[in-house]
């Protein structure tokens, strides 16, 4: 099969997940939010909670950003595969190298604020190991897509961007 642009199927999956990744960035917000205000607010829901949630307001501000920017970094990495052209296993590739990057660095920036670690060394406490292990995971994939998509583009500029 030819070079072609991520299908419409395949760009629906990686915003699928973007989306729910997003979701979830907003929900650590609220988590951020409450950490910083000292206690759960949702005035008229529910009266004032004190809760004292695990890891830092600087933690929780780190990890409510990071989801929202790995989501929005996945809708931007399905939206310029439309002018790329991949070869059919360059396009799964990239569409898994999407979503595992997106998620497995969130999951390190959850990881990291609720057991308070950083995980920018293997080793140490299990959690930090765990941490660590996330972002790993996200530069190998990080790095698989960002090739992926330099190839796919340097096809569709010889090609002139044919369809």
């Amino acid at each position: 099969m030819s070079a072609a642009p991520l299908t419409q199927a395949q760009r629906a999956t990686i915003i699928q997940y973007a989306a729910w990744l997003f979701g979830a960035g907003l929900v650590v917000g609220l988590v951020f939010t409450f950490e910083a205000i000292g206690h759960v607010a949702a005035w008229p829901l529910l009266p004032p909670i004190n809760f004292d949630f695990p890891g830092t307001e600087a933690g929780w501000r780190r990890a409510h950003l990071g989801l929202i920017i790995n989501a929005i970094a996945m809708l931007a990495f399905a939206a310029v595969a439309t002018t790329a052209r991949f070869g059919s296993r360059g396009r799964a590739i990239y569409v898994v190298s999407v979503i595992v990057t997106g998620y497995a660095n969130s999951l390190g920036f959850l990881t990291g604020t609720l057991f308070g670690v950083r995980g920018l060394e293997f080793g140490g406490a299990a959690a930090n190991t765990a941490t660590y292990l996330f972002f790993l995971v996200a530069v190998v994939t990080g790095f698989a897509q960002a090739g992926l998509l330099a190839a796919a583009a340097a096809t569709a500029r010889r090609s002139g961007g044919a369809e």
